[in-house]
């Protein structure tokens, strides 16, 4: 069941990242013009990330929970370490989830599973 949901939030955020191809580019290549760098744009409402959404889904599946079995459900854009990720909060139960999921990739970078 949690591989069928993790490949389910991968096929999403690919699907995603794939549609963003017929989108105009910037003599640059990106599509804007002032807020990239060697890594990409860095603006939050760029295309080029996989957006909430999929993070949450990419979490989720690797929790192995639904959306209605969590509470406190939190996603936010964020650069660590020069890498833009999606923070990705919840509570299920008796426990604490955080994820920080790769925002162009939906790779898992970071998971954390603690007692309340």
């Amino acid at each position: 069941m949690k591989k069928s949901l993790f490949f389910a939030a991968l096929a999403t955020a690919a699907t995603l990242s794939a549609s963003n191809s017929a989108l105009p580019r910037s003599s640059n290549g990106t599509g804007c013009k002032s807020c990239c760098n060697s890594q990409g744009c860095m603006k939050p409402g760029n295309r080029k990330y996989i957006g909430e959404e999929a993070a949450i889904a990419v979490a989720l599946a690797h929790a192995g929970l639904a959306r209605n079995a969590v509470r406190d459900l939190k996603c936010e854009l964020d650069r660590e370490n020069g890498v833009m990720v999606y923070e990705v909060e919840f509570e299920s139960g008796i426990y604490d989830y955080e994820y920080d999921i790769e925002a162009t990739t939906g790779k898992i970078l970071k998971s954390k599973k603690e007692l309340d």
